[in-house]
């Protein structure tokens, strides 16, 4: 006979244990055993006893045992884990072996505390095998534990890291947590940025942590929670301060490992018979121990029966040779038993295992786990495919690499050619300055200040080659260099541009006769006046160097995840100026330039109407100051947008371009043109005055309505003046006929000759009429204006006069010779002249 005790939880302080399943299941495995045979010669005989889930009473029971006239070999027991390890304690003073059917406590695989313990139920910690072979399935390389502060829990996550770190799996952290503080220590875990928590704690923590989670936002198509299968459906309870919907959402797609349940059929390597008649457990009344239970009994025989047989009549309490060949044969032990392939790692059952997933609501397993293989297989019978929100494997940890990032070398050699070709311009423009600085367009232009707008120009394109350098070692020593040119140029630029507006509104506006006499007309001043803000802007640059100076910093830009590896997030980086009070200073050296620009403006403004060409450039100083304006807003706002890098340097240089480019033109390329097309610039005066020349004579341009009113009044006022004047003549000559003896010839003769002589003179064309005893000038359109009427008209005048003088067809501009013809009567003339002189109506008439 063999005897084996069997302690049991068949009643307990509280009332009946489920213990009664486990005990059945054991008889029905002794049973089995003696009716195969298994140990030849000898008969297994259990020995029943309740231990009450009392340690105390446990130990009581063995010692009754032990002290009987029957030798026990071997002790099978118990379901509590608080009895088995008082029992694991005190069997080896006895040489007995001990397998427990139901003991979970991870406290029990300390092989050095409890050298002769074996289990058939699997603890948590080997579940950790399925949790390792699962983890390196994924490619997942960081995880991190979430536990629980007992033994029980934490024990099976010491042993996970251990079998993590033979698979080069890195834990990134264990967080440990109570009943109290659980959602602050989630919230720790959180800031690790680790998806892959595996998490170890009781069924009645797990609703308030999912809740927890679901707040915290740890769940989804990013987390992947990996936690024990404890048979119980915990996610289906209510918990305050979170909703049902919210708790299924929280822990939909988690992983569950837990023992694989199924009855199985295979063949081992020590266990070559059928087992039958497993249907005798009554199902309705088994507890999910008692498979292991039914197991226990095989392991204890088979390893029985794999000793010497001769052994068991050697057996005794101190004979160590002997128990130690029984533990040498139960560690080697492999069968497939009730509840599965059974063996041993140190004192834990190493079984199948099943890897399911909540799907629905629901548990679905997913992936088996074959012990005796020590695969992970996906295409069992039973399995489901696994199931991961947006159909992508969540990634276990960012793994940040930081790239910095510079302007492509394509677009800084696009940028750095077209500020070269500015430069290159500006430099044409400075030797055409040079060269024909002695024609009169370009004298009127002011050569010098058109000098120093191509100097600020240049100093811009400078910046904008600076502005595209972000790798150099020296880009600290850029950061001021690149703003004082910037700053210098428009300084410059629109200076020179605002000195040439104020001398021409000066010359127009306060000179309207005579020569101007004023020192500020001149280059010199009108250029130290140009030199006063570029003063300014050194006097800003260099206090904010010496106060506050712009250093190189790193700026991280929007994180990248890498389109090959997704574990791999980019982490770029950009270089910038900065330092504490970056827009303070941007204000202050560029806030005076907008009162520059204003008075640019209003000097603009009140030389508009200044019609020479070559000394106004208002409508261009519009065009370049709106440009500017326009660059201006666009470089500050696109200063503060660092997130868009390369976009940002393509705006602000592309505006800066731009508005030097039109400004140079705008500038110069009126003076360019004057040059080649060999344009007068005595003519463009004239133009620009309204006149052209034509036969030598100075024309009007344009006929307009209001200029030929102006002259037909100017010139009635002229006739006005010629009547006035024929009429003193008039009264003049009857005074000299009245005083004169009508019968002397010579009186007569010598009053005619004392007449005036008349001067009808042509009038030139190009001046306006006068009379004031000088020669007439007609109008330059007098075509237009004095028409065929208006000569006839003349004519008749003309003749009238002849007429009263006996003229013969003479011209105007001959003397009257009156009595050197002597057919001519010396009376009939008298007559005829007085009788003329009365009729002033008909001479009027005749205008």
């Amino acid at each position: 006979m063999l005897y084996i005790p069997g302690l049991f939880e068949l009643t307990t302080k509280l009332g009946r244990r489920s213990g009664a399943s486990e005990l059945m299941a054991a008889n029905l495995a002794v049973q089995h055993v003696n009716a195969l045979n298994i140990l030849p010669g000898y008969k297994l005989i259990l020995l029943i006893n309740d231990t009450q889930c009392d340690p105390g009473v446990a130990v009581d029971r063995l010692f009754h045992a032990i002290y009987s006239k029957m030798t026990v070999f071997m002790l099978l027991g118990s379901g509590c884990s608080n009895v088995s390890e008082a029992l694991a304690q005190v069997v080896p003073y006895w040489n007995i072996i001990q397998v427990s059917y139901g003991s979970k406590s991870p406290a029990l695989s300390d092989r050095r505390k409890f050298p002769l313990f074996f289990r058939t139920a699997a603890p948590d910690s080997t579940h950790n095998i399925a949790k390792a072979r699962f983890i390196k399935y994924h490619k997942w390389q960081m995880v991190a534990a979430f536990s629980q502060s007992e033994n029980r829990y934490l024990l099976p996550i010491n042993h996970l890291i251990t079998e993590l770190e033979k698979e080069n799996v890195t834990c990134i952290s264990t967080v440990t947590f109570s009943s109290d503080n659980y959602k602050d220590q989630l919230q720790l875990l959180k800031k690790h940025d680790t998806r892959i928590i595996i998490g170890s704690f009781s069924v009645a923590m797990a609703p308030g942590i999912f809740c927890a989670a679901h707040e915290l936002g740890m769940f989804g198509a990013e987390y992947v929670w990996i936690i024990e299968n404890r048979d119980v459906a915990w996610w289906e309870q209510m918990v305050s301060g979170c909703s049902q919907s919210q708790l299924r959402e929280a822990v939909e797609g988690i992983i569950l490992v837990g023992d694989f349940d199924l009855d199985y059929q295979r063949q081992s390597v020590s266990h070559s018979q059928n087992i039958e008649d497993k249907s005798a457990i009554p199902v309705g009344r088994m507890s999910k121990y008692a498979k292991q239970s039914y197991d226990a009994i095989w392991a204890m025989s088979l390893s029985l029966a794999a000793s010497n047989i001769g052994s068991f009549e050697q057996f005794s309490y101190s004979n160590r040779q002997v128990g130690r060949s029984f533990f040498e044969t139960m560690r080697k032990l492999k069968f497939v038993g009730l509840s599965g392939p059974i063996r041993f790692e140190g004192a834990d059952r190493v079984g199948d295992l099943v890897v399911s997933q909540i799907q629905g609501g629901r548990v679905a397993d997913v992936l088996f786990y074959d012990s005796i293989q020590d695969t992970l297989e996906s295409n069992c019978v039973f399995c489901r495919k696994i199931r991961w929100q947006n159909d992508r494997v969540p990634i276990a940890k960012r793994i940040f690499k930081t790239t910095q990032v510079t302007i492509p070398k394509v677009l800084f050699s696009l940028t750095t050619g077209i500020s070269v070709s500015g430069i290159i311009c500006s430099l044409v423009f400075l030797y055409f300055n040079a060269k024909f600085r002695q024609m009169k367009t370009i004298k009127l232009s002011s050569p010098n200040l058109n000098n120093l707008t191509v100097t600020g120009c240049i100093l811009v394109y400078v910046s904008v080659i600076l502005f595209g350098l972000h790798s150099v070692n020296w880009f600290s020593d850029l950061c001021s260099a690149r703003i004082f040119l910037l700053s210098a140029g428009c300084s410059l630029t629109f200076g020179s541009i605002f000195a040439k507006s104020y001398r021409v509104h000066r010359l127009f506006t306060y000179t309207s006769a005579g020569l101007v006499k004023n020192k500020l007309l001149k280059d010199q001043q009108l250029i130290g006046l140009i030199l006063i803000p570029i003063a300014i802007d050194f006097f800003i640059v260099a206090l904010w160097s010496s106060v506050d100076p712009l250093i190189k910093q790193p700026h991280d830009l929007k994180l990248q995840i890498s389109a090959e590896d997704r574990r791999i997030v980019y982490q770029p980086q950009i270089q910038i100026c900065q330092c504490r009070n970056t827009i303070g200073w941007h204000v202050a050296l560029f806030g005076y330039k907008s009162i520059l620009l204003v008075m640019g403006v209003c000097m603009a403004w009140k030389t508009r109407h200044v019609e020479i060409a070559a000394l106004n450039d208002s409508q261009f100083i519009g065009i370049c100051v709106y440009s500017a304006i326009f660059s201006t807003i666009i470089v500050i706002a696109f200063s503060f947008v660092t997130e868009y890098f390369v976009l940002s340097y393509v705006a602000k240089s592309a505006s800066i371009l731009a508005s030097t480019t039109i400004t140079l033109v705008l500038m110069l390329l009126p003076r360019l043109k004057s040059v080649f097309a060999q344009t007068d610039a005595e003519l463009s005066l004239m133009e620009s005055l309204g006149l052209k020349i034509q036969s030598n004579t100075r024309r009007f341009i344009y006929d307009d309505p209001k200029e030929l009113l102006s002259r037909l009044e100017i010139q009635n006022k002229v006739y006005q003046s010629r009547l006035e004047f024929l009429d003193r003549e008039i009264v003049r000559l009857e005074e000299i006929l009245e005083h004169s003896h009508p019968s002397s010839n010579c009186s007569s003769i010598n009053a005619i000759q004392v007449i005036p002589e008349i001067h009808v003179l042509k009038v030139p064309r190009a001046s306006w009429p006068t009379w004031h005893n000088q020669p007439i000038k007609t109008f330059s359109s007098e075509n237009r204006l004095n028409n065929e009427r208006s000569g006839d008209r003349t004519t008749k005048f003309y003749g009238k006069i002849k007429k009263f003088f006996g003229g013969s067809g003479k011209t105007s501009g001959e003397k009257l010779q009156l009595g050197s013809n002597p057919e001519i009567s010396h009376l009939a003339p008298c007559r005829e002249t007085v009788g003329n002189i009365n009729s002033k109506s008909s001479i009027r008439s005749s205008y």
